[in-house]
């Protein structure tokens, strides 16, 4: 036997391949597995009452969410995930990060399944390893981590879920099928309809459609393409039209509206450069990666520099794909899914890890594309050098993937992370002394809050709350009845704990302790009983 016809005896067959990349997926993140609620969870899954309400299933099949005052109500697709874990898991945390890292390992096969489209992966082990390699620095970069680890932020995973699977069911339409390819056309489209239904950041599914017949498959007849594409750009339009037409207004839950970063959509527009540069570096070097970020997150690049780092990887870019259009459909894979979130129009957070779960998918097609360039052709030695220079690489991707989910371990870590990271905002001094305070740590809690206090100019009920409630448990009553008497008078519903869990603004733990503290205050008291008294 040649040495040639030796490794490739040695090369894993297909299913081996899948095999061996859901196993290292799912042994990745198997941490999480015993990881907490966290950040919106705490609200959504722990304290909200919608997803654990079977009689709310007709509302989101049938699409009447809506219009209802729910979280999520513009994303029934992602409600009914959480709602099928609900019905399995109550509130037990296992179930819902179980799901999230079963999904995770499915998208990771299904951009592989993408990538074997688009390379030479049927010849010899270097062939073979340069799409698993690819495929496995989606599984592990740290910057996937966060939509892994938040159940309630999987709805870019179920976006991810169900582009990559109309991408892979479209690329193995065969053009000789006689008749009309039906079923993959409807699969397609009803896809496209999930992805949307998941989160906004799915309108992109039927442009990528789009984009992958314009680079590889015009040649061919376009009866399938154009009934396909057309019907899933007119689902997508439809369920974005019901969705603002019927969107509820005023709403309980979303009290407050977006605003730009920067306050202007001119000011946003020239932060968004350095957002992006932000990005380009978490790619390359995830090394300050945040759950909150805020301007001190870019204060490392400058709108200048920010400009010329995007300037250099636009024409290095496009340099690379003049020769391999392949690349083309990469970077439409990268950089399509960010613009629904590139703050033209107000979203709640300017920048955020999960917002590059799917684009994480087109930088792992661009790594195959530059591991299987025709360049490298008949050059084993230096490909297999490169290929061992990218393992080592991965693996130091793994590590910083693992470390990265103790992050997300519980709130304690989470907050004190993110105020290390973003130590001017309110959100993170809030939540670090939230955390602290539950953990029993009042001294430090009570620094934290009052730095929350200070970072809010004194504005937030709510921040107020919980020194009182911190002041309270120190045993310092007269401090605590100040406070919540500060609390009540900037923000009077919090007069009703119940009321506000309803409305997910408060978890429930929380409640029940104000709600104690209500009760042997006076302030807190309602005005009949303040008069009685």
């Amino acid at each position: 036997m040649s040495p040639r016809e030796e490794r490739e005896a040695l090369t894993l067959k297909p299913w081996q391949q899948a095999a061996l990349l859901a196993g290292i997926t799912f042994a990745a993140f198997s941490a999480t597995l015993a990881a907490d609620f966290v950040y919106d969870a705490r609200m959504q899954i722990l304290s909200g009452d919608f997803i654990h309400d079977w009689r709310n299933w007709p509302a989101v099949l049938t699409g009447r969410v809506l219009g209802m005052d729910v979280l999520d109500f513009n994303r029934p697709a992602m409600l009914a995930s959480l709602m099928l874990d609900a019905a399995v898991w109550g509130r037990d945390p296992f179930g819902y990060h179980l799901t999230s890292v079963l999904m995770h390992a499915a998208n990771v096969l299904l951009a592989w399944l993408v990538i074997r489209e688009l390379t030479a992966a049927e010849g010899g082990t270097e062939q073979v390893l340069a799409p698993l390699l690819a495929a496995v620095v989606f599984a592990v970069h740290p910057v996937v981590t966060e939509a892994v680890c938040e159940p309630t932020f999987r709805e870019d995973l179920l976006v991810a879920l169900c582009t990559l699977s109309a991408l892979v069911l479209a690329m193995r339409h065969d053009p000789a099928t006689p008749g009309f390819d039906t079923r993959r056309a409807v699969a397609c489209t009803l896809l496209c309809l999930l992805a949307i239904a998941s989160k906004e950041a799915g309108v992109v599914a039927p442009i990528l459609l789009a984009a992958y017949w314009w680079l590889f498959r015009r040649g061919e007849p376009g009866r399938f393409w154009a009934v396909t594409i057309g019907s899933a750009k007119l689902v997508v339009v439809a369920f974005l039209t019901a969705r603002f037409l019927l969107e509820p207004s005023p709403s309980s839950i979303f009290e407050s509206k977006p605003e730009y970063p920067g306050g202007s959509l001119s000011q946003a527009m020239l932060i968004e450069p350095r957002i992006l540069a932000l990005y380009a570096q978490l790619i390359l070097f995830p090394v300050n990666l945040s759950a909150d970020y805020g301007l001190a997150s870019v204060s490392h690049l400058p709108l200048p520099l920010a400009l010329a780092l995007l300037a250099t990887i636009v024409v290095a870019g496009a340099i690379a794909a003049r020769h391999d259009r392949r690349l083309l459909f990469a970077y439409a894979l990268i950089l399509l899914p960010l613009v629904p979130v590139a703050n033209l129009i107000p979203i709640y957070r300017a920048a955020a890890d999960r917002y590059l779960y799917l684009p994480m998918a087109g930088v792992a097609l661009a790594v195959a594309c530059l591991l299987d360039a025709p360049w490298l052709a008949g050059r084993t030695t230096l490909q297999q050098r490169i290929l061992a220079g990218c393992m080592a690489v991965v693996a130091a991707l793994g590590m910083a993937c693992i470390e990265r989910q103790t992050v997300w371990a519980n709130s304690l870590a989470l907050w004190d992370d993110s105020y290390r990271k973003n130590p001017g905002s309110v959100t993170t001094a809030t939540g670090l002394g939230e955390a602290l305070r539950e953990a029993g740590r009042l001294p430090e809690a009570e620094q934290f809050t009052r730095e929350a206090i200070r970072l809010s100019n004194g504005e937030r009920g709510d921040v107020w709350a919980t020194l009182a409630l911190i002041l309270d448990e120190q045993g310092r009553a007269a401090d605590s009845a100040a406070a919540i008497a500060k609390a009540l008078e900037l923000e009077p519903r919090l007069s009703d704990p119940e009321a506000r869990v309803k409305s997910l603004a408060m978890d429930r733990a929380m409640a029940e302790d104000l709600k104690r503290l209500l009760g042997t205050t006076k302030v807190g008291w309602p005005e009949r009983e303040k008069t009685a008294y």
